[in-house]
């Protein structure tokens, strides 16, 4: 191990891959490998039955064996109930994740030094729990998290300073699980985000997908068979997907020998028109967001100075041309579009520039509204923090009891922009017990507060008797990790074996 310290260190923790990048002396980012001399560390882990190793990265995903083996796993940073049992034993997304954040640590510390602090990239989408997830992850790994920054955020710091872009800027992020889509504008060494819009659960593990079922349906109409016959083969026929769909960025045609002698083989031709036209509804639904962004705004195309690519799915040519037809000009791309975010998370942790950040969700509460037209009343969702509101912020509402004799004030604290109580997540709930004998139309006031790292608290306050009860949202389920959970998984995380 070397008694050096990395200097100003940020990772993307990604769904398909992950990077880990520091600041050089000269003042300018550089990846640092893994101990395998990769690059970018393949987001897998592979939990060995007969060593106890933890297998990360290319090493998993050659493991051999798809139950043993995870991938993907922070497309369930945001689910409480999500786990993953092996060997009898209980893995939630925030332990796999920092096996993942361990390895790049660990091989860090070997070709760079010791890592004091670590800035780490979230998706400009994620929500609460899975923001609050990833900095636990950080912390089962040994890392101390100094800020949490949305990937296109990052991913536009390193193209203002390799490329010196300036004005009013569109970060079009497509990864291999979602797709964000930030407006920002950088003057100088500011910059400011105006919105972010994005999509959960669209990116490159998504057309993977669709690419199975092309080969797939070439294959029976050659052998008169399922090529897919369980979820074992889909998960090894995904882990070889991702070369074909690289290749397919490459060469207009491909030919691939498909299935097994067992099972029967074929000659699979496939076309790069063939695979950008299955995948036509997915860039689709890409191309509105980058619309929705604009109306938003109130923005034409014509508003934005550069769009710039961020995510290895932007190599799928297709992206290029449906942007290009869009905005009138061909978007810019660094090159490096796999490891610009842990790039621009090096320098967002030497603080080179000044950030400012917006929230991507919209918190409110529950409360009987009234319809000024007809008189009527029902249970809305009142939006206290709107969406793209600039961090940090804290904002109030005040609102008033319904009933008399109300002993109990309990507030639900929403996520979503919705008015309907049908499409919002309750995330959190606030009970204040206030004296009794009250009379309907106290005033009650609730406070959210939303950091730099866009994480919520939130207070209920009685005017009346002047009582108040603050809280961090928290979160209940099997996959949610509590304060004494954390203190001993890190212990026991210490004493793994992960190579």
């Amino acid at each position: 191990m070397s008694d050096k310290t990395a200097r100003y260190v940020g990772i993307d923790l990604g769904t398909s891959t992950s990077a880990l990048a520091h600041v050089r002396i000269d003042g300018n980012p550089e990846i640092v490998p893994n101990g395998d001399g990769e690059r970018l560390t393949p987001s897998v882990v592979f939990f060995d039955q007969y060593e106890g190793v933890k297998l990360v990265g290319s090493a998993a995903k050659d493991g051999g064996d798809p139950e043993r083996t995870i991938r993907h796993i922070k497309k369930h940073m945001d689910d409480p109930s999500f786990v993953v049992e092996i060997d009898a034993e209980k893995w939630t997304p925030t332990e796999i994740s920092a096996l993942i954040l361990a390895k790049l640590r660990n091989d860090c510390a070997r070709l760079v030094g010791e890592i004091k602090e670590v800035v780490l990239t979230v998706p400009a989408n994620f929500n609460e729990l899975a923001r609050k997830a990833t900095v636990t992850a950080g912390r089962l790994a040994g890392l101390t998290v100094k800020r949490i920054v949305n990937e296109p955020t990052a991913a536009a710091l390193y193209y203002a300073h390799t490329q010196s872009i300036q004005g009013r800027i569109m970060v079009y992020d497509l990864g291999g699980g979602t797709l964000d889509i930030t407006v920002l504008e950088i003057n100088g060494d500011n910059i400011d985000i105006l919105l972010s819009e994005g999509a959960r659960h669209l990116g490159g593990t998504d057309f993977d997908s669709i690419l199975i079922d092309l080969i797939g349906q070439e294959y029976k109409a050659q052998n008169g068979k399922d090529l897919v016959l369980d979820e074992n083969q889909r998960r090894r026929l995904l882990a070889a997907t991702e070369d074909t769909k690289k290749r397919l960025s490459k060469l207009n045609v491909i030919s691939e020998k498909i299935g097994s002698t067992d099972h029967g083989l074929a000659e699979v031709e496939l076309s790069r028109d063939a695979f950008e036209n299955a995948i036509k509804g997915l860039l689709t639904r890409t191309v509105m967001l980058v619309e929705q962004a604009l109306d938003n705004l109130e923005l034409t195309t014509d508003d934005i100075d550069h769009v710039v690519l961020v995510g290895g799915s932007t190599r799928i040519p297709k992206v290029t041309e449906l942007l290009s037809q869009q905005f009138g000009k061909p978007p810019i791309s660094c090159g490096n579009v796999d490891e610009c975010v842990a790039l621009g998370a090096a320098l967002f942790a030497q603080k080179a520039r000044r950030v400012s950040e917006v929230c991507n969700h919209s918190y409110g509460t529950l409360a009987l509204i009234e319809d000024a037209s007809t008189g009527e009343s029902k249970v809305q969702n009142s939006i206290v923090i709107p969406k793209n509101s600039s961090l940090p912020c804290s904002m109030s509402q005040t609102y008033i009891t319904s009933e008399d004799n109300e002993e109990l004030i309990e507030v639900e604290i929403t996520q979503g922009d919705d008015l309907d109580p049908r499409y919002v997540d309750i995330v959190g709930k606030i009970s204040l017990r206030v004296p009794p004998g009250r009379s309907a139309g106290c005033p009650v006031t609730v406070t959210y507060s939303y950091d730099e790292n866009q994480r919520v608290k939130a207070q209920i306050y009685d005017e009346g008797s002047g009582l108040k009860k603050n809280i961090e949202i928290e979160y209940e389920g099997a996959g949610v990790l509590g304060e004494e959970d954390i203190e001993r998984k890190s212990a026991y995380l210490k004493q793994i074996k992960i190579a």
